[in-house]
């Protein structure tokens, strides 16, 4: 039997694949993400309806598609996670810095989980890399509150491309403010990745957006031909609410939470609503929380799991955006070392101080395409994506 036949038959036996369908070999790779937390069932049931269309339909299918099962455990149990977020630990593949648990101690149930479908990644990428046009991974989503749809992408110009292609609002360099996700391991990898938020957890129409997205992004990428009255019908689907532009976002603010049990956000908020600064938001450890900036809430935190309270985002114009893809091939790369308190790490990154470099400095990074984290209080690091 030959190293792909054996690489197949291995990818075929994962428990962890919820369906796939095989077509023209030369043509694209999806692999869709579906229940990576536990209590978001809404992405594995769009994937089951798609699945069973897919196999009484006889139209032409132009490449492979892969449904990967995400935290079996957590899912079982209807809850986000059981010992750490599954979406919060792909940091540990794309660096060598010391976990505890890598060496036995306090093994978390997640971190199992992500070996298995980091295994199962590795054997569709090594089947198929030879005959592929392209490889895309797009990992559904919900929220805990009430919410439109939308898609959350790493600011790379080929994930731009994807995202586009659909009539909901796109948030730009979330892995800034949310590290160690799948999606930022896949982009770390070189493929094109893609988050898809459906709306709230249990909502019904979370499932119907996510399933119009499946068949949108199929048709997009040349897997599956869809009808005009099709495109239509599932656009209508995802259609954000009246006064949600959609547009590209940034994120302004993110507040982060410590402990869960201790922070209770104010009821009423929903994805995309407008605030101004100063309006209250939260209650942490019985303080009020007001908004530091104004713009759009984005992802407040409705449920006592997880660390992301909520976020401030800003519509980017699209001047900005046609700008950066200008700017990230052109020279000006070559001069940044020059620029005050910029220093060289590598070919790909940067550290700025802060004291010396005061202004514009996300900015202007941000334009060239580059990932800026802060490593202390008066010290940036710019990767470029």
């Amino acid at each position: 039997m030959q190293k792909t036949d054996l690489i197949s038959k291995k990818i075929e036996q994962s428990n962890r694949i919820r369906f796939s369908k095989s077509g023209a070999k030369d043509g694209p790779v999806l692999v869709l993400f579906a229940g990576i937390h536990g209590n978001e069932p809404a992405g594995l049931k769009a994937v089951d309806a798609l699945s069973e269309r897919l196999d009484s339909s006889s139209r032409a299918f132009n490449g492979t598609i892969y449904a990967v099962t995400g935290n079996k455990k957590a899912l079982e149990l209807g809850v986000r996670y059981l010992d750490t977020d599954l979406n919060r630990l792909w940091e540990i593949f794309n660096t060598t810095k010391e976990r505890p648990f890598l060496n036995g101690v306090n093994v978390p149930a997640e971190y199992h989980e992500s070996l298995e479908i980091k295994k199962l990644v590795d054997a569709i990428i090594e089947a198929h890399e030879e005959s592929a046009k392209e490889f895309i991974f797009a990992d559904l989503h919900t929220t805990s509150s009430q919410s439109c749809a939308f898609i959350l992408l790493n600011d790379t110009l080929e994930n731009r491309e994807i995202a586009r292609q659909f009539p909901v609002p796109q948030v730009l360099g979330i892995e800034e403010n949310i590290h160690g996700t799948l999606l930022s391991y896949i982009n770390n990898l070189g493929y094109k990745a893609i988050g898809f938020e459906a709306g709230a957890h249990n909502d019904e129409k979370s499932i119907e957006r996510s399933e119009a997205f499946l068949w949108l992004l199929m048709n997009a990428l040349g897997l599956y031909e869809l009808k005009d009255s099709e495109i239509s019908k599932f656009e209508e689907r995802l259609h954000a609410h009246p006064g949600v532009p959609e547009t590209y976002y940034e994120v302004r603010n993110h507040k982060y939470v410590e402990d869960p049990d201790f922070f209770e956000m104010i009821s009423g908020f929903e994805n995309f609503d407008t605030v101004k600064k100063g309006t209250p938001l939260a209650y942490e450890e019985g303080m009020l929380i007001k908004a530091p900036v104004s713009g759009r809430i984005f992802m407040p935190l409705y449920q006592k799991e997880g660390h992301d309270g909520f976020m401030i985002i800003r519509e980017v114009p699209e001047f900005w955006l046609k700008l950066s893809a200008y700017l990230r091939s052109s020279f000006i790369h070559n001069y940044l070392k020059y620029l005050p308190g910029v220093s060289v790490i590598n070919s790909q990154s940067y550290r700025v101080n802060r004291t010396l470099a005061r202004f514009l400095v996300k900015e202007i990074f941000h334009l060239l395409g580059y990932r800026v984290t802060e490593k202390d209080e008066n010290t940036l690091v710019c990767h470029k994506r």
